[in-house]
């Protein structure tokens, strides 16, 4: 196994265009099937780079193969369509977003070789949130305190 990933890439093919994917890179694609969460594998694989091996399909990679893992479905950016006609009044506009995934890629797997994404560490809690809890338990009593000397100026 490699000591830097960011080496190792690979060639594929989804939606009708070419990525060039990395272990631990987000993507976005034409629309794929499945939920946040669900685990998904590229075999169009057509180049696989990694640790010194240079793997070139003729049209595709047989031993390999992507993995990774849906974070999100959405819709790209809005695109304008906008047909015109000169002398004739024609005028349409339209408005597109294209359908995407956004896939989180694991490993990239050459026959009985796999690269992995480094582990993803979760940050802690920063201190500030702690130090809020404690500031609206102490605010908390202050309106309480300060309702009393209005009652008592009366």
């Amino acid at each position: 196994m490699p000591t830097d990933v960011s080496d190792v890439y690979a060639v594929i093919r989804s939606g009708g265009k070419q990525y060039r994917v990395s272990p631990g890179q987000r993507i976005k694609l034409e629309r794929l099937d499945g939920d946040a969460g669900d685990q998904v594998t590229f075999d169009d694989v057509l180049l696989v780079n990694g640790e010194g091996e240079l793997a070139i399909g003729s049209p595709i990679v047989e031993s390999a193969s992507v993995t990774g893992e849906i974070l999100e479905q959405g819709r790209g950016r809005k695109i304008t369509v906008f047909k015109y006609k000169n002398k004739t009044r024609y005028r349409r506009v339209r408005g597109h977003r294209q359908l995407q995934t956004s896939v989180l890629v694991n490993a990239v797997n050459l026959g009985d070789q796999s690269w992995t994404a480094p582990e993803r560490v979760q940050p802690e809690a920063p201190a500030a949130i702690a130090a809020t809890d404690e500031t609206a338990d102490e605010a908390a009593d202050v309106p309480a305190a300060s309702a009393e000397t209005e009652d008592s100026e009366e």
